[in-house]
């Protein structure tokens, strides 16, 4: 398999990367997570990529 990714493949890690913030920020906001959590859980979203 390339390094390069294709546009599709792109487009699909971009979408799951803004589903997995929006589930973040909703646990933090429902205080089901605290705000560090929240903070370690952003900085894993940033560095993940998608197989």
């Amino acid at each position: 398999m390339s390094e390069r990714k294709s546009s599709e493949q792109r487009r699909k890690e971009a979408a799951a990367r803004i589903w997995l913030f929006y589930y973040n920020r909703v646990l933090f906001e429902k205080g089901i997570i605290t705000e560090r959590e929240r903070n370690q859980m952003t900085l894993r979203i940033d560095s993940w990529k998608m197989t």
